[in-house]
């Protein structure tokens, strides 16, 4: 194991309590003081997957109301990539002025991507198109299930079936599956260097009837490798938030105990072995295995490893995107050649 001592902070102390409930105008921008912070954000995530070919998808549109900017991307890869570039399309904006209008129907025409609502919290259609480099999508996006609020407020995920076409580097690809969005807005999200081991977001459906979403940093009770590196995070303590969609439900996390598994580089993740504790007691043992994976350094001082995931829980198969977010200082310590 590394040795030093860089000690971590306990979490925001929201894991277990109830979950907020977003509401159809949190579908549109949010208004901001005219003092808000430079740094104050809003962001919309969308993306498909096709496992059967190892395609993923990912769209993410970063607003900063208070600059008056905006950043927006789109990624596709097949299989494994060792950086962004490989992957078999990206486009991305770092600085785009902001939209004039809400986010309820809008186009980015630098990047060839339309967004309407067609029911907020319900439904969403998006399309996109590069008619220089061949590709294009179209994907009707249908929730399974209400949005979950993080406790406290001002984000929501929430899985929705997907359905529609891609074209691909020549080649057409149906796309017929579930994707968990994410909504974010009001938050102060600096793009400064912080210390401390990797938190993964993780999110997965089975079917219409059963999904979940958990953030969570690994069980120092499970001796990850960096445990002496990092002390000060006492187990039961390594969740962030997160819920189980089930029965018609959505039932907050209690805690969530992961161990992740990397390649021989030290850092990419292969595997997740994933125990999620509902309030009530109820358990889930989660085993997710990674099919398709890129890294993303979604502003300099962070890389993220998008991971298309397969879950597996008692005997069911499900989908779904797992993003271990990696810091400099874990990164230069652990990496491994």
């Amino acid at each position: 194991m590394m040795k030093n001592s860089t000690t971590i902070t306990d979490s925001r102390g929201i894991d277990g309590k109830p979950l907020s409930t977003p509401v159809p105008e949190d579908e549109f921008l949010h208004q901001i003081d005219e003092n808000s912070h430079y740094a104050t954000t809003e962001t919309s995530y969308f993306g498909f997957n096709i496992p059967e070919h190892q395609i993923n998808g990912e769209i993410y549109v970063w607003f900063h109301p208070q600059l008056h900017v905006m950043s927006a991307s789109v990624y596709i890869w097949k299989g494994f990539k060792s950086s962004t570039l490989a992957c078999e399309y990206i486009n991305h904006f770092g600085f785009l002025p902001m939209l004039e209008g809400d986010i309820d129907d809008y186009g980015i025409e630098e990047l060839g991507l339309n967004v309407k609502v067609v029911e907020p919290l319900n439904e969403i259609n998006i399309s996109y198109q590069d008619e220089n480099r061949g590709m294009a999508f179209t994907i009707g996006y249908k929730a399974i299930m209400p949005p979950a609020g993080r406790p406290g407020g001002q984000h929501f995920a929430q899985s929705m079936r997907t359905k529609g076409q891609l074209q691909l580097a020549g080649a057409d690809y149906e796309i017929d599956g579930y994707f968990t969005r994410d909504r974010s807005w009001a938050g102060i999200r600096e793009e400064t260097t912080r210390g401390g081991p990797p938190m993964t977001w993780m999110v997965g459906a089975f079917n219409d009837e059963l999904a979940f979403h958990a953030l969570a940093f690994d069980d120092p009770a499970k001796n990850p490798e960096w445990l002496d590196a990092y002390p000060g995070r006492p187990p039961g303590r390594n969740m962030i938030w997160g819920y189980v969609r089930r029965d018609g439900e959505t039932i907050p996390l209690e805690s969530a105990s992961k161990l992740t598994t990397r390649d021989t580089d030290g850092l990419a993740p292969t595997r997740f072995d994933l125990a999620l504790t509902e309030v009530g007691g109820r358990e889930h043992e989660i085993t997710g295995t990674v099919t398709a994976r890129m890294p993303w350094q979604t502003w300099q001082n962070m890389n993220v490893y998008f991971c298309q995931t397969q879950w597996e829980l008692d005997g069911k198969i499900g989908w779904g995107d797992s993003q271990d977010i990696q810091y400099n200082d874990f990164v230069h310590r652990f990496q491994r050649s």
